[in-house]
C-alpha cells in the first residue's frame, strides 16, 4: 500500500532515488505491509503525531512499508549496545535481511533543520516508527498480544540526510528475551554517484506491554 498526500511544490526527488524504490518494490522477498496511518478525527489520539502532525503533504508525503516474507526468530540473549566504533549494518544485502524496510519521501522545507538537510528530531521519529513496526511484526508472527513501547533509543547521525529525497530505513529485531526486544536499524540514501550511502543508524529497546499494563502508563 502506498500512503501519499496530494503534495504541493516541495522539491522533487531524483530519478536515481525513485529507481532504488522501484527495485525494493520488486524484491520478491518482501511484501507491502500496510502503511503509516493518517490521523482522522475518529481516531481520538491514535496516530496523532506521526499520522497527523509529522507525515503531511509538506513533510513526508509518501510512505511505503515492506515486510520480509519470512521473519527469522531473534536471538534469545541481549546484544551488546553499539558504541562509536560499531560499524553500520543492514544497509546492504546480507545473510541477515531486514525485517522491515520503510521508504519515506522527505519534503523541504517541511522537515528541514539546516537548509536542504533533514531535522534530527524528524529522523528520530522515523526510526522509532520503523523499529516499532519491526517489533509489531514479530508480535503478530508469534501470536503474542502486546503493544511495543520504546524504552531506549540511541541514534548516531553519521551523514546529513538530504532533502528533498527518499530515505530508506531498514530495521531488524536482533534479540528478544521475554517481553524485551532489541532492534537495529540503518537509514540510507542513494546519492548522485548511484551508490546507496548509509546516513544514520540506531539501536532501540522495546517492551511488549499488555493492555492491562499500558492502561496504567
Amino acid at each position: 500500500m502506498i500512503m501519499s498526500h496530494k503534495k504541493p511544490n516541495c522539491g522533487s526527488t531524483s530519478g536515481l532515488a525513485h529507481a532504488l524504490a522501484a527495485r525494493l518494490l520488486q524484491d520478491k522477498n518482501y511484501t507491502l505491509s500496510g502503511a503509516f496511518p493518517r490521523h482522522s478525527d475518529t481516531d481520538s489520539d491514535r496516530f496523532g503525531y506521526f499520522g497527523g502532525t509529522l507525515a503531511t503533504a509538506r513533510t513526508i508525503p509518501t510512505r511505503l512499508i515492506l515486510q520480509h516474507r519470512i521473519l527469522q526468530p531473534p536471538l534469545p540473549t541481549s546484544p551488546p549496545w553499539p558504541d562509536s566504533k560499531t560499524r553500520t549494518s543492514l544497509a546492504q544485502p546480507s545473510v541477515h535481511p531486514a525485517d522491515i524496510i520503510v521508504v519515506l519521501e522527505l519534503g523541504t522545507p517541511g522537515v528541514s533543520g539546516h537548509p536542504s538537510t533533514a531535522h534530527g528530531g524528524v529522523l528520530a521519529s522515523c526510526f522509532d516508527e520503523t523499529m516499532h513496526k519491526a517489533v509489531a511484526a514479530h508480535l503478530v508472527d508469534t501470536r503474542h498480544v502486546a503493544k511495543p513501547y520504546t524504552a531506549r533509543l540511541d541514534i548516531r547521525y553519521r551523514q546529513p540526510v538530504q532533502v528533498p529525497g527518499l530515505l530508506i530505513i531498514r530495521a531488524k529485531v536482533v534479540a528478544r528475551t521475554g517481553r524485551k526486544f532489541w532492534v537495529r536499524a540503518v537509514a540510507s540514501q542513494q546519492r548522485d554517484d548511484a551508490k546507496e550511502t548509509p546516513t544514520t543508524d540506531a539501536m532501540a529497546l522495546f517492551l511488549g506491554v499488555g493492555d492491562s499494563i499500558s492502561s496504567r502508563l
